[in-house]
Formats: structure tokens, sequence, C-alpha cells
């Protein structure tokens, strides 16, 4: 059962960068994001409940909607709306993405030491944050191997992913303070909800939704779509859950070195993104600074950065 749940995490999540490139192609990137989240929150809400492990009461305490909302708007709205925005855009490749989405660990220590103020920031650990983001510097700079010699990045997408990345860490740590409901998987659905009606509100506002019923019920974004909300959203986060709950955080949060590594090679086979030496580079410094920092933080015998609910913005 543990080999099975990592092999979901490594390939599902880091396939997720894949499916959103492909859904946003013709399916609004807001209405993607909501209408996955909303459909794979309610279903497993209705498992959970099955299974005898939700109780209906839950569903009348306004503290536990109230928290969701709360990081519901960090991390499904803010964080995952930004990220299939960025995806939609011809200039960044979905592996590229994942990349600068595994800088998240960086922006959750820091993030993490400033609000709590507990634990130093090591000469290794500001080794880490500083090797982490000279990667993210090289991905920015200039031009990238990717499409072509000659592609150049897209700068705006590339920060839309890091405020993501940002927002996404923001969501974590003010979902340490809000009411959630006992059952780490009940809470999820409530956030999965709360973050679908916001994403499909913006997106009602914000996008056109009577080309949707025009795209072809079998068409490749629809298919994206549907493996989003089923294998990346439902299966792929229990799986993590579950993880969480019978092997080490440090274990777990390896899928964060893994993902971006399935990205890369999914979006070269199915998109021809063709990564360039540039993209390389800069995978060695960001994945290095990550693993530097864990090991700092194993080390210390502190504890290790959870990445719980982690990239349910894009899985």
């Amino acid at each position: 059962m543990t080999i099975t749940c990592f092999a979901l995490v490594y390939v599902i999540w880091g396939s997720t960068y894949l499916g959103i490139k492909i859904a946003v192609t013709k399916i609004p990137p807001l209405f993607v994001g909501g209408s996955r989240f909303f459909l794979a929150g309610t279903a497993l809400m209705l498992i959970l409940a099955a299974l005898g492990k939700f109780q209906f009461h839950w569903l009348r305490n306004l503290a536990f909607w109230r928290g969701a909302f709360v990081v519901g708007t960090f991390m499904m709205l803010g964080a995952n709306g930004l990220l299939c925005m960025s995806l939609g855009r011809s200039g960044l490749p979905s592996g590229l993405a994942a990349l600068i989405v595994a800088t998240t660990p960086l922006w959750m220590l820091m993030l993490d030491r400033w609000q709590t103020g507990v634990g130093k920031f090591t000469p290794q650990i500001i080794t880490g944050l500083v090797v982490g983001l000279l990667g993210v510097g090289v991905l920015m700079s200039g031009k990238m191997l990717v499409t072509s010699d000659s592609a150049p990045i897209d700068v705006v997408a590339c920060l839309m992913v890091l405020a993501s990345c940002i927002l996404w860490s923001v969501g974590g740590i003010v979902g340490r303070r809000v009411m959630q409901p006992p059952h780490p998987l009940a809470s999820s659905a409530f956030q999965m909800i709360a973050g679908g009606v916001m994403l499909l509100a913006f997106s009602a506002f914000f996008e056109a939704w009577k080309p949707i019923g025009e795209i072809p019920w079998n068409d490749s974004a629809w298919m994206a779509w549907l493996y989003l909300a089923v294998f990346g959203s439902l299966i792929g986060f229990s799986a993590f859950v579950w993880l969480l709950h019978h092997v080490s955080a440090a274990s777990v949060s390896t899928y964060a070195y893994v993902n971006p590594l399935v990205a890369i090679v999914l979006g070269w086979l199915f998109l021809s993104e063709q990564p360039g030496a540039r993209t390389g580079i800069a995978a060695v410094f960001i994945l290095g600074g990550v693993v530097v920092i864990q090991l700092a933080k194993r080390s210390k015998h502190d504890s290790v950065i959870t990445m719980a609910q982690s990239d349910a913005r894009a899985k």
C-alpha cells in the first residue's frame, strides 16, 4: 500500500501540470480550477460519509466553513487560480511551472520562521534558500532553451507562478489557526468545496462560459479536466494524506523533488516541450536548495515543513 501511494503521489501529481495545460487550452482557467475542486470536494465528502468518517452535523458548523473559506481564498482561489491562468499563457511550459512550484518549501520556511519566530536561519538553511532562489533567477533571466534556442521566457507567467507559491504557503500557515473538522480528509473536502465555489464565482464574473458548452464532451480538454478532478484532486490527495499518517513527513515531502521531473518528461512527450540547458541548470539549483534545507532541518531535529495539502492547487 505504501509503495502504491508513493507512486500515485509521484506520478499523478507530477502529471497534473500537463493536465492543466491541456484543459486550459479550451476551458477558462478559473472554471477549470473551480469546477474540479467543487466536484472532488463533494465526492470526497460523500465517500467519507459512506465510510462512516463524516458527520453531517459538521455542515452546520459555521466555524468550519469560515476556516475553509479563509484557507480556500489563499490556496485555491489565489494559488491555484494563478497557476491555471499562468499555464493558459503559451509562453510557459508545464514542466517549467512545476519547477517553479518546487520552490514552495522555501517560501513556507521563510514565512513560517517570520510568523512563529521559532528556529534560526542557520548558515546551511540560508545557503539552501539562496541556492533555490538563484535557480528561479536562472529561469527568469534572458532567454531559455525550451521550444527553440531563441524562445523568450514569459516572465509575467513565471511571476504568476511565484505568487501562487507564496499564496499557497500563506494558506498553509493560516490554516493552522482556523477551525477545521477533526478528520483531515473532511477538512480537505471543506476547503476544496469552499475554494471551488470562490473560483467559480470569479470565473462567472471574469470569464465567458457560453463557449464551454460548445466543446465536445470527448474533447481532450474535458478528458484532462476529468483526470484532474478524479485523479489529481481525489485519488492523488487521498494517497498523500494516507502517507502522512503512515510514514514520516520527511519521506512524503520527497514528492517535491520528483513531481517537477515527471512534469518535464510528460511535457516533452506529449506537448513537445524541449527542456534546454537553462532549465536543467535551474532544476539543479532549485531542487538542490530544497534538499539542503530539508537536510538541515532533519539534522537539527526541527519539524519538517510538511507540504500537507500541497499542490492541491494543481493536484
